[in-house]
């Protein structure tokens, strides 16, 4: 196995990849739905990687990527802790099922850790399915102390009101 920190000529298989992903947590089948998220997932990761808004480490075996992974750097104000502002989250890790079990994402999420402790990150999120909660855990990723709280907003149209 070959392991490599992505390239734009990587999006292909990010896009797939994260698709795949996607569609096996949410036992989506491919339709017009998953025809948006590509376009939207093509645009972002063509964005965003040259941006270092996005890094992402690939596994490769004989010239085809098996796994993929990555870390999105944002930032928000300033808190005691991190004075920055410039936070990680995880996602977007996904091995195709014939490699599963041989450590591919734990190497690939180490290799993350190590760009955000480049990057002077002094925090990594995610969001654990049940087959990866296992895998951070033993990379130290514990409960937070405040629970993340969520709000599903509706895309209703309002008229904002003005003075």
């Amino acid at each position: 196995l070959v392991y490599r920190r992505a390239t734009l000529s990587d999006v292909p298989a990010l896009v797939d990849y994260r698709v795949r992903f996607l569609n096996e947590l949410h036992k989506h089948p491919e339709n017009g739905e998953t025809t948006v998220i590509r376009k939207s997932l093509l645009a972002y990761f063509t964005k965003a990687i040259p941006s270092g808004d996005f890094i992402a480490w690939v596994a490769e075996r004989d010239g085809i990527i098996v796994g993929t992974s990555g870390l999105v750097v944002w930032e928000k104000p300033a808190v005691y802790g991190v004075e920055s502002g410039k936070l990680g989250y995880l996602l977007n890790f996904y091995t195709i099922r014939e490699e599963r079990g041989r450590g591919i994402a734990t190497r690939l999420l180490n290799e993350l850790i190590n760009e955000a402790r480049l990057l002077g990150l002094k925090y990594l999120h995610l969001h654990a399915s049940k087959d990866g909660e296992p895998i951070y855990r033993k990379a130290g990723f514990a409960e937070p102390q405040m629970p993340e709280l969520a709000l599903k907003l509706e895309q209703k149209p309002t008229k904002l009101k003005t003075g």
